[in-house]
């Protein structure tokens, strides 16, 4: 959108009339005036059908019937037409409802000619008002009407309304009032107000509609785009910025909150710490740069293993990341931390100052089974590191459990140590 400084009078011009110009938003802002009014239109098109059926029955059954002469056939010609046309337009907007957001500009293309129809319909009544001495009384309520629920763009209601005027007003003559008396001027005159109110009106109507829409849709958006931003920082702040992986302000909120509605619900927990082995003589013979690589390549390697796939993965620090499991699959803690390090060695990434000449893994397992009341997520991390420190201290690239506690036996670190 220009600056307002960089609009020009034509554009302002053409902004005020409505004309159609290149606006992305103008299908959402009338998507969302239809879904505003679409009940009213059809509760309003229902109302007309109502109203002509009982006209029609009315005007069958007075004394000499519908033919008596020719200005009541009229009248039944113009209430079956008016019938007819709210009867078609009432099915087939209904039809296009089925089909939108796709179908919003057929839909109010069929409105809006449905509109310039009931104008020129109003025409037709109030000509043939006149040859009986009657008013503008329908003209008025149809041009007043339609200028609240068209929704036409300004220009388009300029060209109905002073169109209704002028055709109005060349017909007049044409159908004299029966009395004698010649009321072109004052006709003229009401009528040319009622048309210059009519568009008043319309634009009016308009113009704070699609401002209150498009305003609508701004905010929307840019919530949206606050929500968006919202959650990329929020994702930013929980994460390592090297590896992606969440930190441990993700630990301290979202792992805690997780193990202590496990703890009050009687479900299990386990973690899982891994320690990727000699990661310093690694960087001391490739450098820096590559051990960071390294650890990104741990990172991915961790949230694409098929057994992680329920797991929370943090980087807990360094060269040390810590898995967390919740639920049925903590008794299987052990065996999964095997196969991650089983997995890892046999990629065979490079590292010379290790045994076998390759990356490798030692983990740490800890599981509680079920949670105890009064176990603590910390307590849950320090058994974990301190199985990890025993897998290390017995040759490294192995899994090895602490003690669980359960209703069961439990079982030494060496004891639970199965190496790879």
């Amino acid at each position: 959108m220009k600056p307002y400084h960089d609009i020009s009078r034509a554009d302002l011009l053409r902004s005020y009339l409505g004309l159609p110009d290149s606006l992305d938003d103008q299908d959402a802002i009338f998507f969302r005036i239809y879904q505003q009014s679409h009940r009213f239109h059809s509760m309003l098109l229902g109302l007309i059908i109502f109203y002509e059926c009982v006209m029609l029955v009315l005007m069958a059954t007075r004394p000499g019937g519908p033919f008596l002469h020719l200005r009541r056939l009229t009248y039944i010609l113009l209430y079956l037409s008016l019938l007819a046309a709210t009867i078609f337009v009432l099915l087939y907007t209904r039809q296009l409802g089925r089909q939108m957001p796709q179908m919003i500009r057929r839909y109010f293309g069929v409105y809006h000619l449905y509109v310039v129809f009931l104008n020129l319909w109003s025409v037709g009544i109030t000509l043939n008002d006149q040859l009986g001495g009657n008013s503008l009384i329908v003209y008025t309520c149809i041009v007043l009407s339609t200028a609240f629920f068209s929704m036409m763009s300004p220009w388009k209601s300029a060209l109905l309304y002073l169109s209704d005027f002028i055709l109005l007003n060349l017909m007049l003559p044409f159908f004299p009032c029966p009395n004698g008396l010649d009321q072109r001027f004052s006709n003229g005159i009401n009528s040319l107000f009622l048309s210059l109110l009519a568009l008043a009106l319309s634009i009016y109507t308009y113009r704070s509609q699609i401002r209150l829409k498009a305003d609508e849709l701004l905010i929307e958006r840019q919530y949206e785009e606050i929500q968006r931003s919202h959650q990329i920082l929020r994702q930013e702040v929980m994460s390592d910025t090297l590896t992606g992986l969440h930190n441990r302000r993700y630990l301290h909120r979202t792992v805690a909150e997780r193990f202590r509605r496990c703890r009050e619900d009687g479900e299990s927990a386990a973690c899982i710490m891994l320690d990727i082995d000699h990661f310093k003589r690694y960087n001391d013979r490739y450098g820096h740069p590559q051990g960071d690589r390294l650890l990104q390549q741990m990172a991915q390697f961790l949230l694409h293993h098929d057994a992680l796939k329920e797991a929370d993965i943090i980087r807990y620090g360094g060269e040390e990341f810590a898995l967390f499991l919740y639920g049925p699959v903590c008794a299987q803690a052990l065996e999964i931390a095997r196969r991650v390090v089983d997995s890892l060695a046999r990629k065979q990434l490079p590292h010379w100052d290790n045994e076998g000449r390759r990356v490798t893994l030692s983990a740490g397992v800890c599981a509680e089974i079920p949670i105890p009341s009064d176990g603590t997520l910390e307590e849950l991390i320090a058994r974990a590191d301190t199985a990890l420190y025993e897998a290390k201290r017995t040759g490294r690239n192995r899994a090895v459990a602490c003690p669980f506690r359960s209703s069961g036996s439990q079982k030494s670190a060496s004891e639970c140590g199965i190496p790879i």
